[in-house]
């Protein structure tokens, strides 16, 4: 693991999106878990580091380079996972992505099936305290139940957007769900003035730096 800022972590052997360990207290939470194909990687990596337990995973969305780990996670942990409800209901494939390139996306297992874990739903109307201090918000517009997670001024924001010279800019088009919701909500998190912003993709920034 590399240490981000004192209490946050970004592991190194995830492949495809970012994963993010936060520390706080006798606790800890992680953020998105990569592809399966580097899940055994990933427990491994938890494993030897020296950190509080394990207690929850939160994941921003259901894309597979963002979940695929946490089942073996879970196994391993005993942790419990969080989804945004909406995303949950597209895994499940009790309602279908809102686009019809994502629709493409996940037919063909894009990056990969991820196993599923046991999941509790994230509401998608409402903030959710995980852990002291760590609290997931809503953030659609890249998936329907996108979510970020907030501690201590620090936004991890999934793919809900991407930081370029410091700003917070949107993902290529044909990935994002809901292009009103996606202006909404990287208005929201800019407002927010986070003093670090750690995106699914990329390296963390300091935010209005360039």
């Amino acid at each position: 693991m590399r240490e981000v800022i004192p209490g946050v972590h970004r592991l190194t052997s995830t492949r495809g999106g970012n994963a993010y360990l936060i520390e706080e207290g006798d606790r800890a939470v992680l953020v998105d878990t990569g592809l399966r194909s580097s899940a055994e990687a990933v427990v491994a990596e938890l494993a030897a580091a020296r950190i509080p337990k394990l207690t929850d995973v939160v994941l921003t969305h259901y894309d597979p380079d963002h979940v695929g780990g946490a089942a073996a996670v879970q196994r391993a942990t005993g942790a419990r996972v969080w989804l945004g409800a909406a995303d949950i209901r597209i895994l499940r494939g009790e309602q279908e992505p809102p686009t019809r390139t994502r629709r493409a996306m996940f037919r063909s297992g894009w990056l990969g099936r991820a196993e599923l874990p046991e999941l509790i739903a994230l509401p998608d109307d409402a903030d959710q305290e995980i852990a002291p201090a760590v609290v997931a918000l809503p953030a659609p517009g890249h998936t329907p139940g996108h979510h970020i997670v907030r501690w201590r001024g620090v936004a991890f924001i999934g793919d809900a957007a991407r930081v370029a010279k410091g700003r917070l800019v949107h993902l290529p088009g044909f990935l994002i769900s809901d292009r009103a919701a996606a202006d909404a909500t990287l208005a929201a998190i800019a407002a927010s003035t986070p003093r670090l912003g750690c995106p699914g993709h990329g390296s963390p920034a300091r935010l209005g730096e360039s």
